[in-house]
């Protein structure tokens, strides 16, 4: 927090500016330092001044960063005098959290923690996560599954070996086109290959292409393949209409689903690592969550995250096959109903609760994301959540199950344009973070290392990957953390960054420090990576011209 005083005369003027960068860029040609130039987009709001003052002094001497970073600076506006508080845009404010994912039900790298260095057996596992459940056998069953890659499109598929479609065979590599239509039906075009001469056309009520042999665990050259990306698939291939939209939909027997479904969502290579137990508790949760399923009418489930991830019959490991094939048909149960097991990458030390009771995942000291750091600015806190000028932010609630008090419920954010709660799995996703469970507090934490800009999971709220499955891209892209990315990131000679991007004190453009240098941005210049001379050539003259 800072007290702001406002009527503040600022005299830098255009002038003074293109100076400052004339002489940078003279210092850069004599310092033989070069880079892209690169167009970057609208500059944020500066929220400093008397950084400007000590940055010259962190190039020199880095370690001072931590100390002085971690306080708030004036942020100066003109309008008619008043006194209010405010945290400056450009003050960092560091996250720390646990865990990847919602932590509901079982914990993958807590499986696997278990598996590898507990000896636990995947029937233990499953009933350590799954609580107040029981194993059964499911009888032999097939699934629906939307291939949402194809939405709004037509099948067209094939087989090395031929398919049947109306009743009628195909030969080997002949396309089959189905255009659904209302009633249930499909219009069919047959054609040599994919795209090729047309055969014949005619029209079914029965909108399937199905392989030669309808038995499961057939051989790959049987399967069948989509004209559009030629991604291979067990079972049969058909047509549906959604409000009007085409939908390819593959039934699949239960057991091959899963010989897709467990390498989608874990890792095969557990298995050489003392891991095959957690791969065998893996598939008997797929298989449970799957039998638990009812998308749609036409669909019982889906092939993306927010079910299960599910890539067809290339995607298959042995693996991870030999996990399904030696945990056949056993599901996990409640009141003698499948129940919708839900996991996660990593619980952070403890699962959430809900539908299963809470538990401690010691299983989970083996994960990567077991503990995580994430620092961001109160300006990225106040634009995500629309509050204007950050005054402060604080976790009102928490679930109360694990250290530092679990998971956030509530998140509440104040500022000069009013304060919101947050539920605090809406928090995670507006900031990019890998989980709910997570701390904040000002500043640079003295002895945290920050792994660099927040990530934005893929998943939406209402689904979750599993293993590592949330894409990450970067919350902040400026063109600064592209160079960043460009030059290995934190295994780059640059190292590890300092602090968040900062302001210029003219602002005219932006820098950010690195353990071994400095990315610079002004519009004239683009992004060159520069010495701490460079950076004293203009910070004193600027930091004084206020």
């Amino acid at each position: 927090m800072v007290t702001v005083f406002h009527d503040v005369d600022k005299s830098d003027t255009v002038s003074a500016r293109r100076t400052r960068e004339a002489r940078m860029a003279r210092s850069l040609q004599f310092n033989k330092i070069s880079g892209p130039l690169l167009v970057r987009g609208p500059r944020g709001r500066s929220g400093w001044r008397e950084l400007a003052r000590t940055s010259a002094i962190f190039a020199v001497a880095p370690a001072l960063v931590a100390s002085v970073t971690a306080v708030g600076i004036a942020s100066i506006r003109q309008s008619h005098t008043t006194v209010e508080s405010v945290v400056a845009s450009d003050t960092p404010f560091t996250i720390s959290g646990r865990g990847h994912g919602h932590g509901r039900g079982m914990g993958q790298w807590g499986a696997f923690g278990y598996a590898r260095d507990h000896g636990w057996g995947a029937e233990r596992i499953v009933a350590h996560y799954y609580g107040d459940t029981s194993l059964a056998d499911l009888a032999e069953a097939q699934i629906s599954v939307r291939l949402t890659g194809l939405d709004d499109q037509n099948l067209g598929a094939y087989s090395d070996t031929g398919a049947v479609v109306a009743g009628t065979p195909v030969g080997p590599g002949e396309a089959v086109y189905l255009t659904p239509t209302p009633g249930g039906g499909a219009a069919v075009t047959v054609t040599r290959g994919c795209g090729g001469e047309v055969l014949w056309q005619g029209g079914t009520d029965h909108p399937w292409v199905d392989p030669i042999d309808l038995s499961p665990d057939r051989p790959h050259e049987q399967h069948l393949k989509t004209c559009n990306g030629y991604t291979s698939y067990r079972g049969s291939l058909g047509v549906a209409l959604d409000g009007g939209a085409p939908r390819v939909v593959n039934v699949v027997d239960m057991e091959d689903y899963l010989l897709s479904v467990v390498p989608a969502e874990s890792r095969a290579e557990w298995a050489d690592q003392g891991g095959s137990e957690a791969l065998r508790a893996q598939a008997i949760a797929a298989r449970s969550y799957a039998a638990a399923e009812a998308r749609t009418e036409y669909a019982r489930t889906c092939d993306s995250q927010n079910c299960q991830v599910y890539k067809g019959s290339s995607a298959e490991d042995p693996r991870t096959s030999e996990a399904v094939r030696t945990t056949t048909s056993l599901i996990v149960v409640r009141d003698g109903q499948p129940i919708a097991t839900e996991f996660s990458s990593s619980t952070g030390g403890f699962s959430s609760g809900g539908t299963f009771p809470a538990v401690e995942d010691l299983g989970d000291a083996a994960s990567p994301h077991h503990v995580w750091t994430e620092v961001v600015t109160a300006g990225t806190i106040a634009n995500t959540f629309g509050v204007g000028e950050l005054h402060s932010v604080e976790v009102i609630e928490r679930n109360n199950v694990g250290p530092d008090g679990g998971r956030v419920v509530t998140l509440r954010v104040n500022g000069s344009g009013g304060s919101v709660d947050v539920p605090g799995m809406e928090a995670r996703f507006a900031l990019g973070l890998k989980s709910d469970w997570f701390t904040v507090t000002e500043g640079i934490v003295p002895g945290l290392e920050p792994l660099g800009s927040p990530v934005h999971p893929a998943a939406a709220p209402d689904g979750e990957p599993g293993i590592d499955g949330d894409v990450v891209q970067p919350a902040s892209d400026s063109l600064i953390d592209r160079k960043f990315r460009e030059l290995g990131g934190v295994n780059g000679h640059l190292g590890a960054p300092l602090g968040p991007e900062l302001m210029l004190p003219d602002e005219s453009g932006t820098f950010r420090l690195y353990t071994g240098g400095t990315i610079l941005w002004t519009e004239s210049l683009g992004v060159r990576v520069i010495d701490a001379n460079v950076l004293r050539e203009v910070l004193p003259d600027s930091a004084s011209a206020r």
